[in-house]
């Protein structure tokens, strides 16, 4: 079967646009997953293709283990709970939730091969591969929100035009140019001002920032059940981001941040030697502790200079077996480091992203020739990080502590020819 052109194209902008739309309220600064079926086996792809949209994201060689050309379409649910709450020294007790509300996170991933024999296979993915989303309204009898609420609207948005080639029976290798368009608000913003509440900015402008960089993998066959793959991804350096608002004193006034993405690195084994089954396990590195914006805090002129972060690394598994003809069952689960340190937690009041254990699962159900519905449903569970609450002059005014967990709902529909 053929698709034209024109509705493949159609389909890209309606997508590019949703994402632009809404997109900017997803959770977590880089997602574990794209898509229902990726999701569903807790974002383990690098050797294990079950899908467009897990296998650009992830390797872009294994597009050409791929058995068709397909496309993906999905959608994500994800509904976060959080709280902030603060207690002792200097600082009165309280607790208030967060109300970020119900957000949807799309995905799509297209591949396809001009022929059988040709070993080229090209792709493009156009998904949300990070963001955030918080909102604390004013609390008195909390002492970080007693003068205000605090927001935060993050969006990442990566398209991935990509292309592998079968370079014997057993190996291929792809490339990925990756092109990202992101914004971030805070809500007072403090990043790149002084280390105060008179330094913040009550905001009223942003604007969105490109970025750019690039994906190399490698997928290798050994052709007695196992598979492996290795995926580098280089840090995506973007440009500077620009805000516009008021400061403490009610003075108009802007800031400049640079807020790169970081090195990604993933390597992945799969194996496919038990009935109507295949298993899979990455293993990954993220390099915040060295990418500019997430590395240093406060600096030695007291300007924040990035969010203090440390590089963590992540474990993904995932399983997918063959029910019947037309059903097919996944699970998965995911384990990551925390990346916010304590000496962080009142920095990333209005970001609380650290979650670390989530498990998923999914299904698959063909219900027309090479037409595959997939649904995924993930459980973040609670996890939570305590530190100071600087009183201005070097110490401790108290302690804030941040917590997390979140739920996901996905559903997703795969064509393939």
């Amino acid at each position: 079967m053929k698709l034209p052109i024109r509705s493949i194209a159609l389909a890209a902008t309606i997508l590019t646009c949703y994402y632009a739309g809404s997109a900017a309220f997803a959770q977590g600064v880089m997602l574990r997953g794209s898509g229902a079926v990726n999701e569903a086996v807790g974002g383990t792809a690098t050797a294990m293709p079950l899908d467009a949209s897990g296998a650009l994201l992830w390797n872009p060689a294994t597009i050409s283990a791929l058995p068709k050309n397909e496309i993906s379409l999905g959608l994500g649910l994800i509904q976060a709970e959080s709280k902030v709450t603060t207690s002792g020294h200097n600082s009165d007790n309280g607790s208030t939730k967060g109300e970020a509300g119900v957000v949807p996170v799309p995905s799509m991933g297209f591949v396809w091969s001009t022929s059988r024999r040709s070993p080229f296979t090209y792709g493009i993915g156009l998904t949300a591969v990070g963001g955030a989303a918080s909102l604390y309204p004013h609390d008195s009898g909390n002492a970080v929100l007693a003068q205000h609420g605090r927001s935060a609207d993050v969006v990442i948005l990566q398209m991935t035009p990509t292309a592998s080639v079968q370079l014997t029976r057993r190996m291929s290798v792809g490339v990925a140019p990756i092109i990202d368009l992101a914004s971030l608000n805070l809500n007072p913003m403090s990043l790149g001002r002084p280390a105060t509440d008179k330094g913040a900015l009550t905001t009223y402008g942003t604007r969105y920032v490109w970025g750019g960089g690039f994906q190399v993998g490698t997928y290798y066959d050994f052709q007695n059940h196992f598979k492996a793959g290795f995926m580098f991804k280089s840090p995506i350096w973007a440009e500077k981001l620009y805000f516009t608002g008021i400061d403490g004193e009610d003075n108009a006034a802007s800031a400049h941040f640079q807020l790169n993405l970081p090195m990604t690195l993933s390597a992945g084994i799969s194996y496919d030697g038990f009935r109507d089954t295949v298993i899979g396990m990455d293993v990954r590195y993220l390099d915040y502790g060295n990418t500019t914006g997430f590395k240093t805090g406060v600096g030695s002129t007291g300007r924040v200079d990035g969010l203090d972060w440390e590089s963590v690394f992540s474990i993904n598994v995932g399983l997918e077996r063959k029910i019947n003809s037309r059903l097919k069952g996944r699970m998965g689960y995911c384990w990551n480091e925390n990346p916010i340190p304590g000496r962080s937690a009142y920095m990333s009041i209005a970001a609380p992203m650290m979650t670390q254990h989530v498990v998923s699962f999914g299904f698959g159900y063909t219900f027309a020739r090479d037409l595959e519905m997939s649904a995924a449903f993930c459980h973040a569970f609670e996890s939570k990080v305590s530190g100071d609450i600087p009183d201005g002059s070097g110490g401790s005014a108290g302690i804030v502590t941040n917590t997390m967990y979140a739920n996901t709902l996905m559903a997703g529909l795969t064509k393939r020819w």
